[in-house]
């Protein structure tokens, strides 16, 4: 005779928002910066020459490819051309359910955010997808999330990647550039110095790899390094100066303005 005695846990009610989205980057509900919010969320692409980052690092992306990311991850989808982006987007409120949620709390900020599911398993997920949104039963739902849930336990782990294919290497110098000298007084014009091209041809190559501008890439990553540095402890001005910004109130401005809160906010939230 098999027996089994256990005890299940309890599971939060969850606050869920799935959309079916097929844009394209030049769309108006397309968010080209980083964001962080304080739910989980599922990202499956069905199509799109997209790839992702999250936490600083990035994840080439094609059909079956799901990003997970927890509570504050900061994270933004990059667009590479105009092709037809087709996903599944989910978020719902991780407080309470962290144990049923292990696939996105056990893990480092910023790692294995990338889960490779083959083409049943991808195909499956957005049936699951698609049965949550036109559902009415509130127990089917959540089976089906859970599904969901259980089946990307099954997929194979991605890695990221140094730079995104096809990416000038003038770009991929200016960023290493950056990375070293944060928290010094540096211009564009020293950027492109460095990278060896004029400000004219960086600025174009920013654009055409990273839909951004070299200053606005500098910004975000003065904005990621103080993250980090208010997560290990570091008060909103010493994160502040550390990560390259002279003037304080407009780093809160900033900041606001990039992740939706304070840093204040940020660091009382993730408080170790």
């Amino acid at each position: 005779m098999d027996t089994a005695e256990f005890t299940l846990s309890a599971m939060s009610n969850l606050s869920v928002q799935i959309s079916h989205i097929s844009i394209d980057m030049f769309s108006s509900l397309n968010q080209h910066e980083s964001h962080i919010h304080k739910e989980c969320e599922i990202y499956l692409n069905l199509s799109g020459d997209v790839s992702f980052e999250v936490e600083n690092r990035i994840y080439p992306i094609s059909r079956g490819s799901v990003i997970i990311t927890r509570p504050y991850e900061y994270h933004h989808c990059i667009y590479h051309s105009s092709a037809p982006h087709e996903h599944y987007w989910a978020t719902f409120s991780a407080e309470g359910n962290e144990e049923l949620l292990n696939i996105f709390f056990s893990r480092q900020k910023g790692r294995d955010n990338l889960i490779l599911l083959d083409e049943e398993a991808c195909n499956r997920a957005a049936e699951l997808f698609q049965k949550v949104i036109n559902g009415a039963d509130p127990l089917g739902r959540r089976i089906d999330l859970l599904s969901v849930l259980y089946l990307l336990k099954s997929g194979a782990k991605g890695e990221a990647v140094e730079s995104v294919k096809g990416m000038p290497s003038d770009v991929t110098e200016a960023l290493d550039f950056m990375d070293d000298r944060l928290g010094e007084d540096i211009t564009v014009e020293d950027i492109a110095r460095a990278a060896k091209v004029s400000v004219n041809t960086l600025e174009r190559h920013f654009k055409d790899s990273l839909n951004a501008a070299p200053g606005a890439v500098l910004r975000k990553k003065r904005l990621i390094s103080s993250l980090s540095q208010l997560r290990n402890g570091a008060s909103v001005a010493e994160a502040a100066e550390k990560s390259g910004f002279a003037d304080y109130s407009n780093y809160i401005q900033l900041f606001r303005k990039q992740f939706g809160m304070t840093p204040l906010q940020y660091k009382k939230k993730t408080k170790k």
